[in-house]
């Protein structure tokens, strides 16, 4: 089924991915927001302090960070998409299970590349359902295969089949 699937392959983000992607980009824009709006009110009611100066100095990483964090971030996001909806796929196998640091599942897995290079790679079980032995969708761009590759369990996004309603 996975191997037949056309390109570009309509997916759309998991649900649960789906919320935390939303409050992650929710509370980097409301600190960078409230950061500089308190900024514009202490300069509405003191124009030529010099103490606005050293606040706007020390306020700075607050507001960029977050802005350059959702920066990175969105670039990571949209590469996983292109991943999972425009490259090759195979279907490659769990080798092993672990838990990394914080808890965090830790698939490792191999797949064969197109011309039959085996692969080794690993990445974050999000799902919580892979076990070693399993099958996996291996996404993978030819070009750069050992580097530029997710596995459908380390992805925030789900491929919609043709067959399943919206």
């Amino acid at each position: 089924m996975w191997l037949e699937l056309p390109r570009p392959r309509i997916i759309r983000m998991q649900p649960r991915q789906r919320l935390w992607v939303a409050v992650i980009v929710a509370s980097m824009i409301a600190v960078s927001t409230v950061l500089l709006g308190i900024l514009v009110v202490e300069w509405e009611t003191h124009p030529l302090a010099q103490t606005m100066r050293s606040h706007i100095w020390m306020a700075s990483p607050f507001i960029i960070g977050p802005l350059l964090f959702l920066l990175i971030f969105y670039v990571l996001l949209r590469r996983q998409r292109r991943l999972v909806s425009e490259s090759e796929i195979t279907i490659g196998k769990i080798v092993g299970v672990r838990t990394g640091r914080r808890g965090v599942r830790i698939a490792t897995y191999e797949f064969k590349d197109r011309s039959g290079r085996m692969i080794t790679a690993s990445c974050p079980d999000n799902t919580r359902l892979f076990a070693a032995g399993m099958s996996v969708p291996v996404f993978f761009a030819f070009e750069n295969p050992e580097t530029n590759q997710i596995a459908l369990c380390g992805t925030p996004y789900e491929i919609v089949s043709p067959a399943s309603p919206g």
